[in-house]
């Protein structure tokens, strides 16, 4: 490991992805998290964690970023202590939650009822999903990924965004650090990393909350469109039949 990522969702997680595979990084983002190490992360919910477990799982990846290792970052730190930590921030905490209630807002849909009825693919993620939440913003705000027309509550992200900040900087060694804000380009960021300024614009990946159009070409979630397809429709020919048979 040698960039931790710390910032929260919506920091410009997906351009730092993007920016630090340019620079010539391997990266594990959600997705990674997911599909690598899914039970791993449901554990460290129920029955807590070390950072030896960090080390073991992240030994062979260069960078990391975006939930949930974001949460992780001191044990991570412990674990790499070559790595460097890149804090990513908003211009204020209002502009961030603005920016994550529009997202959440802009995946209308995905967590629908039938979805978690006849997809077992979809069941385990958002399994994976609420508990990074949890993590982020307290067990309380179980219901905190709010879509639809209900606006996600304001003060517990508000309150979060600005803790995390708070407590990194206060305990991430300065000589480690970055606080990095993505407006800031290559240049800041490539002299931290002793990486060339590349000849290209820094990338914008999510800037206008295209997340719920990229998620829908995930593998997984095909298969999960897949199974609640292929499940609703068995379910609805069974119901037509059996009314059928016993109305005959």
């Amino acid at each position: 490991m040698k960039v931790i990522c710390a910032g929260m969702s919506k920091c410009g997680t997906k351009s730092m992805h993007s920016a630090l595979e340019e620079l010539g990084f391997e990266v594990h983002d959600f997705p990674e998290a997911y599909y690598n190490f899914e039970s791993k992360y449901l554990k460290f919910i129920s029955r807590g964690w070390t950072s030896r477990e960090f080390q073991v799982m992240y030994n062979n990846v260069d960078a990391v970023v975006d939930a949930p290792t974001y949460y992780y970052w001191e044990e991570l730190m412990e674990a790499f202590p070559e790595a460097k930590v890149i804090l990513m921030t908003r211009d204020d905490e209002e502009i961030w939650f603005e920016s994550i209630k529009k997202q959440l807002l802009s995946v209308n849909g995905l967590h629908s009822y039938y979805y978690q009825l006849f997809s077992p693919t979809w069941r385990k993620f958002w399994k994976f999903a609420i508990n990074c939440c949890n993590l982020a913003f307290g067990r309380e705000q179980y219901s905190c990924m709010y879509f639809g027309e209900k606006d996600p509550p304001k003060l517990p992200y508000v309150l979060a965004y600005k803790k995390h900040i708070a407590h990194l900087i206060q305990r991430c060694p300065k000589d480690r650090l970055l606080i990095y804000n993505c407006k800031s380009g290559w240049k800041p960021l490539c002299k931290f990393l002793g990486k060339d300024v590349p000849r290209k614009d820094f990338p914008w990946i999510n800037k206008n909350c295209e997340l719920a159009n990229m998620l829908w070409e995930m593998p997984m979630f095909k298969k999960a469109k897949n199974e609640m397809l292929t499940n609703s429709t068995l379910l609805f020919a069974g119901i037509i039949f059996a009314g059928y048979y016993f109305v005959k």
